[in-house]
C-alpha cells in the first residue's frame, strides 16, 4: 500500500516539474535591447526599419555612454551598425577618439576607425599626490586605422602608429591595448624616446600606462642614453 502510494507521489510530482519548468523557462526576460538616439541637423532619408537610413548634413548618435558626431551617416536599424564619414567623433567616458571614416556594429560593441585616426584617453595613475588622490596621465595615440571593443575599451591599432605618455613617445607598427592590464602592446620597428631623451629600439615592447614602466624583447636591442 505504502509503495503504491509513493510511487503515485512521485509520478504527480514528475508531472508538476514537467508542467512548471517549461512556464519558468518562458518566463525569463530577455536581454534588454540598446535605445540608439539619432539626430540629423539637414537632412535624413528613412528607408524603412530593415532598410537604410541615410543622414548627411550633421549628425549625432548617442547609446548607452556613447555619443558620435559625423558629416554623413548611413545606418540600418535592423542590423545596428552604420557607416560614417567626415570629420568623426567619438567619445566614450575618458575616451575620445577622431577619425576621417568609422564602421561600427553598435550591438556587437565595436568600432573601427581609419584615416588619420586620433585617441586620447586619460588613465590613473598607481601614483598619489601629496593629499594621497590618484594622479591622472593623458594617452595619446596617432594611427592609420583603429578597432576598438566599446565594451572594454581594448584598443588595437595599425599603421604608422605612434603613442604618447608624459614625456615618452613610441613609434612602432602595430599597438594592442588592454584595459585590464593596463598596458600598450607594441610590436613593429619599435622606436621609444624617454623624457630624459633616453632612446629605445627594440622588436617588440610593452608600455604600462599606469605607471613608470616598459619591459623591451627582441634579438638586438639598442638603447642610448646620456650622462
Amino acid at each position: 500500500m505504502r509503495s503504491g502510494f509513493y510511487r503515485r507521489a512521485l509520478l504527480v510530482l514528475a508531472l508538476t516539474l514537467a508542467v512548471v519548468m517549461p512556464c519558468v523557462l518562458l518566463s525569463l526576460p530577455a536581454a534588454a535591447a540598446k535605445t540608439v538616439k539619432v539626430t540629423a541637423d539637414s537632412r535624413l532619408t528613412h528607408q524603412g526599419a530593415k532598410g537604410d537610413t541615410i543622414i548627411e548634413g550633421g549628425l549625432s548618435i548617442e547609446y548607452d555612454d556613447i555619443r558620435i558626431t559625423a558629416d554623413k551617416a548611413t545606418v540600418n536599424m535592423s542590423a545596428g551598425t552604420a557607416l560614417l564619414t567626415g570629420g568623426v567623433t567619438l567619445v566614450q567616458g575618458d575616451v575620445r577618439l577622431t577619425s576621417d571614416a568609422m564602421n561600427i556594429n553598435m550591438k556587437a560593441d565595436e568600432a573601427t576607425m581609419s584615416g588619420n585616426v586620433r585617441l586620447t584617453k586619460l588613465e590613473e595613475q598607481q601614483e598619489r599626490d601629496a593629499a594621497g588622490k590618484p594622479v591622472t596621465s593623458t594617452i595619446t595615440l596617432a594611427c592609420s586605422t583603429l578597432k576598438i571593443s566599446t565594451a572594454t575599451q581594448d584598443f588595437e591599432a595599425d599603421g604608422k602608429v605612434t603613442l604618447g605618455k608624459g614625456g615618452q613617445t613610441a613609434q612602432c607598427d602595430h599597438a594592442v591595448y588592454s584595459s585590464s592590464a593596463k598596458s600598450v602592446v607594441l610590436s613593429g620597428a619599435v622606436t621609444i624616446k624617454g623624457e630624459d631623451n633616453e632612446s629605445i629600439k627594440c622588436d617588440k615592447a610593452t608600455i604600462y600606462t599606469d605607471r613608470d614602466r616598459l619591459e623591451a624583447e627582441g634579438k638586438s636591442m639598442e638603447i642610448v642614453f646620456s650622462i
